[in-house]
């Protein structure tokens, strides 16, 4: 701290918290967050790092720069658009396989390390069977040659939310832990959870292979929408004039996020537990989960909000049980 010997208190309490808001002070020393070293880590796999000299300089130093191995993709259009390959690499898919082999597919999640999922509580209290198997890396489900790399995963166990109740909807977030760990690949990396609570972003993006509208089957393509951020007070009325029994307390936004748009575009049935998306700030096509699908009003309304889980707050939930930290 000599540096900071003629620094005013007000200044090394900014510097304090700074700090803290990434690293943990433990032992006397700074250790940077598990989930950020680990966001951080994976970065290196979508950044090449070349090694150049120069040539003419007589015992000149090696330097090192990153080039950008991620290719830039085209803006997400109205209504939702197929996603590329490789430019989601964090999508999960839940679902159920019975004995006979055959699989069913009803929820998304997002890869935040090797062992686990990030989802919504609410995919454990469906008629549909007992989450047991997950599938990372794939793209379509309808084709083989659409490049590429789907897994599955067998379920180990899955941890709700200890204060999630499906009668309120509050709290909808869990956690499935997978039998074995993910091997990271371009096909195959966790997303980056977030430091702050995000209400800097005003648009947003919604992956899924969800309904493309009200009352139609899934899609068998993973598809992209942009989302705006809706205010606060509008979300409270149209959760005030719907008929939803849930939300007793109405839209919570310390717990929660509301998105959508005035045109036909939202997250459906199917979409469930998957993310909403933030572009990460500092590194190039790589995202930020800062939410996760819970609840909507119909399916593509224009207007009409949908809940999204704001992660944020569940931060210290979840270093607990991925990481186990406080």
């Amino acid at each position: 701290m000599h540096q900071f010997k003629h620094s005013s208190p007000a200044l090394l309490l900014l510097i304090l918290w700074l700090c803290g808001n990434k690293w943990k002070i433990a032992g006397g020393q700074n250790i940077l967050r598990t989930e950020v070293r680990t966001c951080t880590e994976v970065k290196r796999q979508i950044f090449e790092e070349v090694k150049t000299f120069s040539a003419y300089i007589h015992g000149a130093q090696e330097l090192k720069f990153t080039v950008d191995n991620c290719k830039p993709y085209a803006p997400l259009i109205v209504g939702g658009s197929p996603a590329s390959p490789k430019e989601f690499p964090h999508i999960a898919r839940l679902g159920h396989a019975s004995i006979n082999k055959l699989t069913e597919w009803f929820c998304g999640g997002t890869l935040i390390s090797e062992r686990f999922v990030l989802t919504a509580a609410h995919c454990f209290s469906t008629n549909r069977g007992e989450v047991n198997i997950v599938r990372l890396g794939d793209l379509d489900f309808g084709r083989e040659s659409d490049d590429a790399r789907p897994e599955d995963f067998r379920v180990r166990r899955y941890i709700e939310h200890n204060e999630y109740n499906s009668a309120t909807i509050y709290n909808d977030i869990a956690l499935v832990e997978l039998e074995r760990s993910v091997t990271f690949d371009a096909y195959k990396h966790p997303a980056c959870l977030p430091t702050n609570s995000g209400d800097g972003f005003q648009k947003m993006v919604a992956i899924g292979w969800g309904s493309t509208r009200f009352a139609d089957s899934d899609s068998k393509k993973l598809l992209k929408v942009t989302l705006n951020r809706l205010g606060f007070d509008q979300c409270q009325r149209a959760i005030a004039f719907s008929d939803i029994d849930q939300l007793p307390r109405g839209v919570e936004n310390r717990l929660q996020i509301c998105a959508g748009s005035n045109e036909a575009k939202d997250t459906c049935s199917g979409d469930s537990g998957g993310p909403l998306l933030a572009y990460h700030p500092d590194y190039p096509c790589m995202y930020t989960v800062i939410g996760i699908t819970s609840y909507g009003i119909g399916c593509g309304i224009p207007g009409q909000p949908g809940i999204y889980t704001r992660v944020y707050n569940y931060i210290d939930w979840i270093r607990i049980n991925v990481w186990g930290q406080r």
